[in-house]
């Protein structure tokens, strides 16, 4: 599939739309609507963060191409605080909610701290095979899609941690194992079936990964938490009494 600028400006607007609709459906309290309609919204964002950057792929190190891989860094950095509350919410701990925002907060303020160190500092002397790490942050034309590289210390830090975000961390709530599941299967086929089949680079996967993130997101909309949302268990009381 050959991905372009409209491309990713037509997935951004759809994200748009999705996010607004998510958000408009009133049978939610306001934090479960915020917390889906949220995640949308984030991932459409790098989608137009895309449409500007092709233009100006390669052109690493100054003008536009910074400004954008600056963005870029930070975007990537928000994603366990978009992500992580979004998918809490289809769990049947009322608790979940809360502690996921804790969790992504924290976890996004660490990646993006970390994404203002001295870059060369890193876990291991060899260069780690991941988009992030001891390199010049660009966004760069791939063979398919606009790629990524980010400057961050600590990288294998921030990349895995990331994914444990994206992909795993649904897992942590109770009966949440649907939406967990979706999400994990749909990062693994975004992020490394790219790599495994068409031989690009971390990079790009991750850039393509976003623009699939928009679709993957849409699960977050009213019309599929029938069957998302965990099933309610009753409380004996409130079954009806047989005479």
């Amino acid at each position: 599939m050959c991905f372009s600028a409209n491309m990713s400006l037509g997935m951004g607007v759809v994200g748009l739309a999705a996010a607004g609709i998510t958000f408009a459906d009133s049978k939610e309290t306001f934090w479960v609507r915020a917390a889906r309609s949220y995640a949308i919204f984030h991932f459409s964002l790098m989608e137009f963060i895309q449409y500007f950057a092709y233009p100006v792929a390669d052109q690493c190190g100054y003008g536009d191409n910074l400004l954008l891989s600056q963005l870029s860094t930070i975007h990537i950095g928000l994603q366990a605080f978009a992500i992580m509350p979004g998918l809490a919410t289809y769990s049947s701990d009322k608790t979940a909610l809360k502690k996921a925002t804790v969790i992504g907060l924290m976890m996004s303020s660490l990646f993006i701290i970390l994404s203002q160190l001295p870059k060369e500092w890193q876990f291991f002397f060899e260069p780690v095979p991941h988009f992030i790490g001891n390199l010049v942050s660009c966004l760069f034309m791939g063979t398919y899609h606009i790629g990524y590289h980010i400057s961050s210390a600590f990288a294998t830090l921030f990349t895995h941690g990331s994914l444990f975000a994206l992909a795993f961390s649904g897992f942590l709530w109770k009966d949440n194992w649907r939406i967990s599941t979706y999400h994990c299967v749909m990062a693994i086929l975004t992020l490394f079936m790219p790599q495994w089949l068409l031989g690009v680079t971390t990079g790009e996967a991750a850039a393509i990964y976003c623009f699939y993130s928009v679709i993957i997101t849409g699960s977050f909309m009213p019309y599929f938490k029938g069957f998302f949302t965990a099933k309610k268990l009753h409380d004996p009381q409130d079954l009806p009494v047989r005479g």
